[in-house]
């Protein structure tokens, strides 16, 4: 199981700077450049997140999406909890197994935190602060009435007096880190980084293609699934590691490889 290591820095838009209507992809433009930490070229993106989620609140908060391209990092593991088909595996991405994903996160962390406090963003964004997926931030997430209805309350009173806004930031969005000097504490950085880190959900390699001989494969080479008839995996699961960038295309040509064999 492989995916690719990211972190952000969120920031408060203000009004006038933000998202219309019309546009419903959050991400316009992003950036790929090369971190010189490790051998890999062009192994950093970043997507300029110009909301963060669907409801009110998230249309006023944009982020600096950080993503390490080309992982040095050991793969996880997806493993049984139960002989229950129902019960939810055990999954583990082991995204930060090695130190130079977390040099490079950290690296870049560091970059777009000054990018977001620079003269031409000023007249964007008003707040900046290191941005995680806290679970009350997944719980708020979830598309249901009750979360549209507060969202809207939210919203209403972060675009009233800045201290308000501030104190609202502070105690429903802004965790722990966001009140940390992390650019002048290196640890704090580096922990900030471990405890936030998340999947850029290109979830891939957990069905291992290969030989006979191998106790491991999950698919022999044309993809059929040992041990079932008539069941063949044809997405990201079978790549031997994450590509260097998003799963969707690729995603497409094994699918229509297979395909293509299945009919040929």
């Amino acid at each position: 199981l492989m995916d690719h290591p990211s972190v952000a820095v969120g920031g408060f838009i203000r009004r006038g700077k933000r998202m219309d209507a019309r546009s419903r992809r959050h991400c316009q433009v992003s950036l790929r450049y090369t971190s010189g930490i490790g051998e890999a070229p062009t192994d950093m993106v970043v997507f300029n997140m110009s909301k963060t989620a669907w409801h009110g609140v998230g249309e006023q908060i944009g982020a600096l999406a950080i993503m390490v391209a080309k992982t040095y990092s050991e793969r996880g593991t997806v493993t049984l909890e139960s002989a229950d088909w129902r019960a939810e595996p055990k999954v583990d991405f082991n995204l930060l197994s090695d130190p130079r994903d977390v040099e490079r996160l950290k690296d870049a962390y560091r970059r777009m935190a000054a990018l977001a406090v620079s003269s031409p963003l000023k007249d964007v964004l008003i707040e900046v602060f290191p941005a995680s997926y806290s679970e009350r931030l997944l719980q708020y997430g979830v598309i249901n009435t009750k979360n549209k209805l507060q969202t809207a309350i939210g919203k209403f009173l972060l675009d009233g007096p800045a201290p308000l806004r501030r104190r609202m930031l502070d105690k429903y969005v802004i965790d722990a880190y966001g009140k940390a000097d992390l650019l002048g504490d290196d640890a704090a950085l580096e922990e900030f980084v471990r405890k936030s880190a998340i999947g850029a959900y290109h979830a891939s390699c957990s069905c291992r293609m290969g030989a006979a001989d191998d106790p491991m494969a999950v698919v022999d080479p044309e993809s059929k699934v040992r041990g079932i008839g008539g069941l063949r995996v044809a997405d990201s699961s079978i790549f031997p590691k994450v590509p260097r960038g998003n799963t969707n295309l690729p995603s497409l040509m094994v699918a229509e490889k297979i395909a293509d064999e299945m009919v040929g």
